[in-house]
């Protein structure tokens, strides 16, 4: 007859189930909520992020591949604004930096990327998708809805996205080891004109944060994002986190 268990013994293994089932439903960290802060001077687009309004800000470094319940670290990024623009910078660790396109509104995907996707207002289904790759070539599309815009991305037209980036490697040599590569933009309000353009102090948008991260020839890309979402697909914004605009100091 096999023998009852201790009191202890069923403590313990009471105890080994609470923290495997603990485990099991931890989420790895992401942004649900940011700031966006008021930038008392333009930055100056080098790509060195050593202007006062970043060193202000808050910066954003939570991101992960939350539809497989991974985090991801390696990369930061922050988010200021004034009357004229939304300023944005990050910083990435890569150890293999790789580009993908030469114009504006090339699939930059393909290759090393940072992506930020902002829905100004829930209530109507326009969104905006902007890009930069550690060439310094821009993506920039309105979206008025999700799905296929019915032409391509080349013919939208120019929002005035500008980026410029500070490389820590050799791009586009494979083999060697690359650090990283750093980008700073300025978007001007004007971009988002279909919804309003300018936002007050204290409003709130979804937002994501994203990136793709390519490694050697043949290996699949690395992706993450600062928003939770459930599946890999960086434009459902149901799932984004919110960024609220601070007002000047």
């Amino acid at each position: 007859m096999p023998t009852r268990p201790s009191t202890a013994v069923l403590i313990l293994l009471a105890a080994g189930l609470s923290g495997a089932a603990g485990r099991a439903v931890a989420e790895p960290p992401v942004t649900r909520e940011a700031a966006c802060s008021w930038a008392a001077e333009p930055p100056k687009l080098d790509g060195k992020l050593d202007d006062a309004c970043w060193r202000d800000a808050k910066p954003i470094t939570d991101f992960a591949a939350f539809w497989l319940g991974e985090p991801r670290s390696g990369a930061k990024a922050l988010l200021a604004w004034d009357d004229q623009a939304l300023y944005y910078a990050a910083e990435m660790a890569d150890a293999e930096l790789r580009a993908y396109g030469s114009e504006r509104n090339d699939h930059l995907w393909e290759g090393d990327v940072f992506e930020m996707f902002f829905k100004p207002r829930e209530d109507k289904p326009a969104y905006y998708e902007f890009q930069a790759n550690p060439r310094g070539v821009v993506f920039e599309v309105a979206f008025a809805r999700r799905g296929s815009l019915g032409h391509t991305f080349r013919e939208e037209p120019i929002l005035g996205n500008k980026a410029v980036v500070a490389l820590k490697g050799t791009l586009d040599r494979p083999g060697d080891v690359d650090e990283g590569w750093a980008v700073e933009g300025r978007i001007p309000w004007s971009a988002f004109a279909p919804t309003g353009g300018k936002p007050q102090a204290g409003d709130a948008w979804k937002f994501a944060l994203c990136r793709y991260d390519h490694g050697p020839e043949g290996t699949k890309p690395v992706l993450m994002s600062s928003a939770p979402l459930s599946m890999p697909s960086f434009h459902r914004y149901e799932d984004y986190g919110t960024i609220r605009f601070e007002a000047k100091p």
